[in-house]
């Protein structure tokens, strides 16, 4: 071991500043060059910089650190809701409501507030209005009702006991026989002869016109403005002259209405042209026939005996074309007066071929 003393090496660490002192110097030299220059400012254009306190000179790491640059918090203005416009529908329903409550407003004032006897007496008779010109007014902008074309109007007509099964079954309805007992008339020929005639007069004035048959399928639910069932009545011989026409409505139909006036339109346009007497001798077959149970309730039917083939058999076998006619007056009569069976006008152009019922009356049952 030696005697030379020992000799203490210098502390070097002591002189050199700490890191913390070091980056405390550089945020000072950074926040000295972000100043603006000032009147403290050195002649050769350096910056002095100040100096720090003692303490923070001793104790480099306690010295305040300036932030380089004062951070604001800016409060970001609240924005105003800007307020709707008002659309333009409800400005205009504003505009007239106020405009009505003022008129009413005004006009209660001068009610109660105003003389009667200061308005000028020719004013006061120019305002107030005849009631016969109120008539006349109301009249003049009444449209004129328009006729609905004939095409538009159906009517059907059922051919009695036509299209009954064939020569072995078939059922021609009433027969004539001769002395010997042989068929010599049958009452499908007769109805068929005049429906076809029938047909042909309501289509050439542009009708629509259904022939059917006794039993045609097309009754099912059938709808048309009228339906006429033609016949002709019994040729049986019952020892005294038994003559005269029958026209029948349904028994379950009111004794009001459509068909009332369908059946007194036939009626009376029939009796008009044939010279036959009405009869009011109605069978079970007649008011209660089969194809009432089948049309529509709205179609009005009614059905037509056209005569008896024993007594009228003249009338029924050589004057079809008359009967035809005489029918047809009768549909016409009902088609361009349907109103009246409602208490309504008559539309349309009125023909003056065919006679109107005055009344349509109920047909009288006998035996009831």
């Amino acid at each position: 071991m030696s005697d030379e003393p020992v000799t203490q090496q210098p502390n070097n660490n002591e002189d050199e500043p700490s890191a913390s002192a070091i980056f405390v110097e550089l945020m000072r030299q950074a926040a000295a060059k972000a100043t603006p220059k000032s009147s403290d400012a050195e002649p050769d254009g350096s910056t002095t910089a100040p100096s720090l306190p003692a303490a923070a000179e001793a104790e480099p790491s306690l010295a305040p650190v300036e932030a380089p640059h004062q951070i604001r918090r800016v409060r970001r203005r609240l924005a105003l809701r800007r307020p709707h416009p008002s659309s333009m529908a409800g400005g205009f329903l504003g505009t007239i409501f106020v405009v009505v409550v003022s008129t009413a407003l005004v006009a209660t004032l001068l009610m109660f507030f105003v003389n009667p006897e200061f308005l000028n007496p020719a004013v006061v008779k120019g305002l107030q209005l005849d009631r016969d010109e109120i008539i006349a007014g109301i009249e003049a902008q009444r449209p004129t009702p328009v006729q609905t074309p004939q095409w538009l109007r159906r009517i059907g007509i059922i051919s009695g006991h036509r299209g009954l099964g064939t020569n072995l079954n078939r059922d021609p309805g009433a027969v004539c026989y001769d002395a010997y007992k042989q068929p010599y008339l049958e009452e499908e020929t007769i109805n068929f002869a005049v429906s076809r005639r029938v047909v042909a007069n309501l289509e050439a004035l542009n009708f629509t016109v259904d022939m059917l048959d006794e039993f045609d399928p097309r009754l099912d639910d059938y709808r048309a403005d009228a339906l006429l069932s033609i016949h002709a009545n019994s040729c049986i011989d019952f020892g005294e002259i038994v003559s005269g026409y029958i026209v029948s409505k349904s028994d379950a139909r009111p004794d009001v209405g459509a068909d009332v006036l369908l059946r007194e339109c036939i009626a009376l346009n029939y009796g008009a042209h044939i010279p036959l007497e009405r009869s009011f001798n109605e069978t079970e077959d007649m008011i209660n026939n089969h194809a009432w149970r089948k049309i529509h309730p709205l179609t009005p039917g009614v059905i037509l005996e056209m005569g008896f083939m024993l007594a009228d058999q003249e009338i029924l076998t050589t004057q079809q074309d008359l009967l035809a006619h005489a029918i047809t007056m009768g549909i016409l009569c009902y088609i361009e007066n349907a109103g009246l069976s409602f208490g309504l006008p008559p539309t349309g152009e009125r023909s003056a071929d065919y006679l109107v019922p005055i009344l349509a009356t109920p047909t009288p049952i006998f035996g009831r």
